[in-house]
C-alpha cells in the first residue's frame, strides 16, 4: 500500500505542470462560462431598453428616419469611446497638460483605461513609438524600487520577528505577510474606496472598491474613472491624484508580492509544478548564487573555498579526508549559506623544525 502512494505521488510530481496547465485551462473556460451566465440577461434588459427609446423617439419625431437616427447614434457612440464628449457648450480638452500626463500614466503603467485614446495617425504611431521604449523603463524603474524596498519593507521586519520574537522563520514570514497583506487591503483598497465614495456620488461602495482593483491590478477597464461628471478643474485633480495612486499602489503590490513570492510555502509550490529537472536547476542556482556572494565578501577567498556538491547531497558518513566540510552559521533567514571546505593543518614531524 505504501509502495503504492509512493508511485502514485511519484506519477503527479513528474506530471504537475500538465496537471496545473490543465487546471488553468479549465479556469479560464469555467470563468467564461459564469461571464456569459451572469452578464447576458443583463445585456438583453439594456438591449430592449435602449430598443424601446428609440421607437419611442421616432414617434415623436416622425420626420426623421430609422436609418437616420441609426447613423447619428453610431456616430455618438463611436465618439463617446474615443474620448469626445458630446456637449455643445463643451470647451474641456482631453488632452491637455494634466489629462495628457494621465493618459501616459495610465498606457506606461499598462493599465489604460480606454476613456482617452489618440484621435490622430501621428498620435498612434507616436504612442507605440513611445510605449516601446516608455514601457520597459518603467518596469525597470518599478523592479529597481521593489529590489531597494524589499530588504527593508520586509526583510528587516522579519529578521526581528524570529531574533527577537523567537519565532521560527516560517512563522515570522508567515506572520509578516499576512500582516502586510491586510495593511495593504486597508490603505490601498478599502480605504480609497471610501474617498470615492464620497467625492464621486453617483458610485456605490462596492463600485469604488471594484474600480481601486481594476486599476491596481492593471486591468483597467474603463467603465468607471473618477471625475467624469465633474468641472474641468475638479477632474483635473482627480486625474492627478489618480495617476499618483496607480504609480504608488503598484510599487507597493509588487513589494507585498515579492515578499509572498519568497514564503518557502510559495517556493515549494513553485517547485512541485515547475518540474524536477527545473527544480534541479533552480538550485544548482542558488548554490552558484550563495558562493558568489560568499566570495564578494572576502578579501582572498581562495585559500578556503573550493567549489563543491551541494550542501543536500553531502553524504553523512563521509569518510575522514584532509578537509572536513563545514557551513557557515548565521542567525539572519536571508543571508547566503555558503559550504565550504577548510583545509586542516597537516601533521607535522617535530624533528623536521629542528
Amino acid at each position: 500500500m505504501a509502495k503504492n502512494m509512493e508511485s502514485l505521488l511519484n506519477f503527479c510530481r513528474s506530471y504537475a505542470f500538465f496537471f496545473l496547465l490543465v487546471g488553468y485551462l479549465l479556469y479560464m473556460i469555467i470563468g467564461a462560462v459564469i461571464f456569459m451566465l451572469l452578464e447576458q440577461p443583463e445585456q438583453d434588459l439594456l438591449v430592449a431598453e435602449v430598443h424601446e427609446l428609440q421607437v419611442r423617439f421616432l414617434e415623436n419625431h416622425g420626420c426623421m428616419k430609422e436609418s437616420d437616427l441609426d447613423r447619428l447614434l453610431r456616430k455618438l457612440l463611436h465618439a463617446g469611446k474615443r474620448g469626445v464628449t458630446i456637449k455643445a457648450d463643451n470647451n474641456e480638452y482631453n488632452f491637455d497638460f494634466t489629462s495628457s500626463l494621465f493618459f501616459v500614466i495610465t498606457f506606461l503603467t499598462t493599465t489604460g483605461y480606454g476613456t482617452t485614446v489618440p484621435l490622430s495617425d501621428e498620435g498612434r504611431v507616436f504612442c507605440m513609438l513611445y510605449c516601446v521604449f516608455g514601457i520597459p523603463l518603467t518596469f525597470l524603474l518599478l523592479s529597481c524600487v521593489t529590489k531597494a524596498l524589499v530588504p527593508r519593507v520586509s526583510h528587516a521586519p522579519i529578521r526581528h520577528l524570529h531574533i527577537y520574537c523567537g519565532l521560527s522563520r516560517n512563522n515570522a514570514e508567515l506572520i509578516y505577510c499576512g500582516i502586510l497583506a491586510v495593511c495593504t487591503a486597508t490603505l490601498f483598497f478599502l480605504l480609497p474606496a471610501v474617498i470615492l465614495c464620497l467625492v464621486e456620488k453617483d458610485w456605490s461602495f462596492l463600485e469604488s472598491f471594484y474600480f481601486c482593483f481594476i486599476s491596481l491590478s492593471t486591468i483597467g477597464l474603463g467603465d468607471y474613472l473618477p471625475g467624469q461628471t465633474h468641472n474641468q478643474a475638479a477632474r483635473q485633480a482627480l486625474e492627478f491624484a489618480t495617476s499618483c495612486y496607480l504609480v504608488l499602489g503598484l510599487i507597493v503590490l509588487l513589494v507585498v508580492m515579492e515578499s509572498f513570492w519568497q514564503l518557502q510555502q510559495v517556493r515549494d509550490v513553485v517547485r512541485l509544478f515547475a518540474g524536477p529537472a527545473a527544480s534541479a536547476l533552480t538550485e544548482d542556482g542558488l548554490d552558484e548564487l550563495a558562493l558568489c556572494e560568499w566570495t564578494d565578501n572576502h578579501d582572498n577567498p581562495t585559500q578556503d573555498v573550493q567549489f563543491m556538491p551541494p550542501i543536500s547531497i553531502i553524504s553523512h558518513n563521509m569518510p575522514d579526508s584532509p578537509t572536513t566540510p563545514c557551513v557557515e552559521d548565521s542567525c539572519s533567514p536571508f543571508t547566503p549559506q555558503v559550504a565550504r571546505y577548510k583545509k586542516t593543518q597537516p601533521d607535522t614531524d617535530p624533528d623536521q623544525n629542528n
